[in-house]
């Protein structure tokens, strides 16, 4: 990325987001080269604000000298209410699924067009190698918990996510729109998401949706494993159970999810 002639100045704030906004799971250390490269600013700019992150505690700087985020911008992200409250009251009930199970058991919310793992609980190493992240996106109509999420949307954001293009991660990946729009009815019906080698193959998931006191679905508790061991008839109670189990959290203790989805 680089900035052109005549591009309107960008302001401090905007180019300190940018360089947050290059760190992610693939990159979570990089030199000031790197943040320059990757933010599209001048080494001279990125060197100044990132000196003043790294002060403050957002950015922590390593013995070889790149930079990763730092403990201070963590501390304060877990203040999320859409994240602690929520993830914190679902966490007993996912250890206990879990191992009912022996997969892996999520719970994950809708932010745009993907969903964000709140909590991974899992004894698979394989599993939380590639998905057992707090943070970690997949896309909404690859997954159980997506399709649960999406299936409990609004039309706007269902005709987006339709209208394509839809990724193929395999070639059980739903990519024509009108039968993903069939799938979400059915789902949304049924009150849970099967999902069988969609975003990996041999690999797939069963999902319910978490609903807060007016009903409204603002996350989503889902199994995930290998597919001789998702057996519906076994495990979507289990996965309807736990979903309203954290649901009723929010009707005893309640927490609060502000701006889910935005």
């Amino acid at each position: 990325m680089t900035t052109h002639p005549g591009a309107p100045e960008r302001s401090v704030v905007d180019r300190t987001l940018s360089i947050l906004g290059v760190f992610d799971r693939d990159n979570r250390t990089l030199t000031l080269s790197d943040i320059s490269r990757r933010a599209g600013l001048p080494v001279a700019t990125v060197h100044r604000i990132v000196n003043k992150l790294h002060g403050w505690g957002a950015l922590e700087r390593g013995e070889a000298g790149g930079y990763s985020i730092g403990l201070r911008l963590w501390e304060t992200a877990t203040l999320a209410p859409r994240y602690g409250d929520l993830a914190e009251a679902a966490q007993p009930h996912l250890v206990e699924l879990q191992g009912q199970y022996g997969g892996a058991a999520v719970l994950a919310l809708r932010d745009g067009t993907e969903t964000v793992c709140l909590s991974f609980v899992s004894n698979d190493p394989v599993l939380s190698a590639r998905g057992g992240d707090l943070g970690y996106r997949l896309p909404l109509h690859a997954t159980a918990v997506g399709l649960v999420l999406l299936a409990n949307e609004g039309a706007v954001v269902q005709d987006e996510i339709c209208a394509g293009p839809l990724r193929a991660y395999t070639g059980a990946t739903p990519t024509d729109g009108a039968a993903l729009r069939n799938q979400l009815t059915r789902i949304r019906r049924e009150g849970y998401a099967l999902a069988c080698g969609t975003l990996r193959e041999g690999r797939g998931g069963i999902a319910a949706p978490v609903r807060d006191a007016r009903g409204t679905v603002v996350a989503a508790v889902g199994l995930v494993g290998p597919l001789h061991m998702l057996q519906p008839s076994r495990l979507v109670p289990l996965v309807l159970a736990t979903a309203d189990a954290v649901s009723q959290h929010d009707r005893t203790e309640g927490w609060r999810m502000a701006g889910v989805g935005a």
